[in-house]
């Protein structure tokens, strides 16, 4: 993998984060958190976006899906990095929140990276 590949992978993971968390922070204590299914939706929602924009920048460099591991971890280590500094600092970042909101936006924070690492174990289809 290039720098430049690698720079494609981190950017786009940290600004994946970024709208994952401004999503959150935006809805997650008065409307994501009103009642679990609602929650689960948009977590797997959520995941679902994240895990395209994985996907779609894995094909614009042409990374070959038996070598998606290295790139998975340059996507995911900005937002793994910056999602504990939010949940270290929460009730500092997040004031108007719920404190046990924590724990929901930690949750929400691994749906999001465990569907990206399943991601790299998709095959590819057969062709006829």
């Amino acid at each position: 993998m290039s720098k430049l590949d690698g720079l494609a992978f981190g950017g786009t993971g940290l600004a994946a984060w970024s709208a994952a968390t401004l999503f959150y922070a935006a809805f997650g204590g008065g409307v994501l958190e009103s009642t679990f299914w609602f929650y689960a939706l948009n977590a797997f929602a959520a995941a679902a976006a994240v895990t395209f924009a994985f996907q779609a920048v894995a094909r614009l460099t042409h990374t070959p899906r038996r070598r998606r591991l290295f790139p998975m971890l340059m996507f995911s280590t900005p937002g793994l990095v910056a999602g504990a500094l939010v949940v270290s600092r929460y009730a500092e970042v997040m004031p108007t929140t719920d404190p046990v909101s924590v724990g929901r936006y930690g949750a929400f924070l691994v749906v999001l990276y465990v569907a990206v690492a399943a991601s790299i174990f998709e095959r590819a289809p057969h062709k006829a």
